[in-house]
């Protein structure tokens, strides 16, 4: 079968492997298409601690299952995979928070991803609940659309983003639109996305609708805050890895209000300055949010099914697997919204 195997930075081959072995208990997915994201340009151009071989990569997954050891899940079914399978073991699995399992392993990382024409999935990751039947309203061309969804509902989550809630979302690229189209599905009060590059805000635009989505240019600090009434944000999420995103949560942000550090930061540049008087003062809640749990994930294909989000406008591009460096490096020079990888 072909697939996309990274082999370091920079060095990702399309090539002819071996079709992938049945795991008991497990699942043999024939891939509909496979989403790229800005992780996967980090592995492409820097690589990652965790893979140390050639891998093949894809973590935003859903296909037809051709193989199954799985009653639940007979031939055919058409299917979303979230990528992360954890251990249901250790206390944090127990308490419902498997995202922070130490022991999870991911497709594309520890295990063979979706840039492939085939995926296995692992009977522990059948058990833990990330094999999600698509619904016949959500074509499962978009399907792989959940993975990232379902990071931004426990984003969400985190942040407690609901009626009488003013959002501002810093970012409008894939995450951002995301986190916009929830926020407003949720009932919040106004939400803002801002971005400083044109094409971005205009490709938003044309999906979610013009109101409040802005270029990060000028006085627009000015211009959000007189919308507010000047009292500022109940919650900024911080949608992109640029440093200075900190600092501008910070200005924007109402007493009281929440910071979602939803992106992370080079791994030579992490940190950032805090003026703790500002958080203890107008007592300031910065949260973090990384990857989600598998209730996310089966909240994130039903809300995709509702029909909440316009799927055609928000997958921008669809490729074959042997263009897959060149939409990556299309990702890297922020071009369209999603780009799916199609088989």
């Amino acid at each position: 079968m072909r697939a996309a195997v990274f082999y370091g930075p920079e060095d990702i081959r399309v090539e002819n492997v071996a079709e992938p072995e049945l795991p008991a208990g497990g699942l043999v997915i024939q891939t509909a298409a496979t989403g790229i994201c800005g992780s996967d340009l980090r592995t492409y151009r820097f690589g990652h601690p965790k893979i140390l071989s050639k891998q093949i990569l894809g973590h935003e997954l859903a296909g037809v299952v051709v193989q199954s050891d799985c009653v639940d899940y007979s031939v055919g079914t058409a299917v979303a995979v979230a990528p992360g399978t954890p251990c249901l073991e250790c206390e944090y699995c127990r308490r419902g928070k498997q995202n922070m399992c130490r022991f999870r392993t991911l497709l594309g990382r520890e295990r063979p991803g979706g840039l492939a024409e085939q995926f296995a999935v692992s009977g522990l990751a059948v058990r833990a609940g990330v094999v999600v039947k698509v619904p016949d309203t959500l074509p499962l061309r978009y399907a792989p659309v959940a993975e990232p969804l379902n990071a931004v509902l426990n984003g969400q989550d985190r942040a407690q983003i609901g009626p009488y809630q003013r959002v501002l979302v810093l970012g409008l690229g894939p995450i951002g639109v995301l986190h916009v189209a929830t926020a407003r599905n949720r009932g919040a009060e106004m939400v803002i996305g801002a971005d400083p590059l044109e094409g971005r805000v205009a490709s938003a635009a044309d999906m979610l609708g013009e109101k409040n989505l802005i270029q990060i240019a000028g006085d627009w600090e000015l211009d959000v805050l007189r919308r507010t009434g000047g009292d500022g944000f109940d919650v900024v999420v911080i949608a992109n890895t640029a440093p200075q995103a900190f600092d501008t949560a910070m200005r924007l942000i109402a007493p009281q209000g929440r910071i979602v550090v939803f992106a992370g930061l080079s791994k030579d540049a992490p940190a950032v300055a805090v003026n703790l008087n500002d958080v203890h003062y107008r007592e300031i809640q910065v949260v973090g949010a990384f990857g989600a749990t598998p209730r996310h994930f089966r909240a994130a294909v039903q809300w995709l099914g509702e029909g909440h989000l316009d799927l055609d406008r928000f997958v921008t591009g669809q490729i074959p697997i042997d263009d897959v460096v060149e939409g990556l490096e299309a990702v890297g020079r922020g071009e369209g919204v999603k780009t799916m990888v199609v088989f």
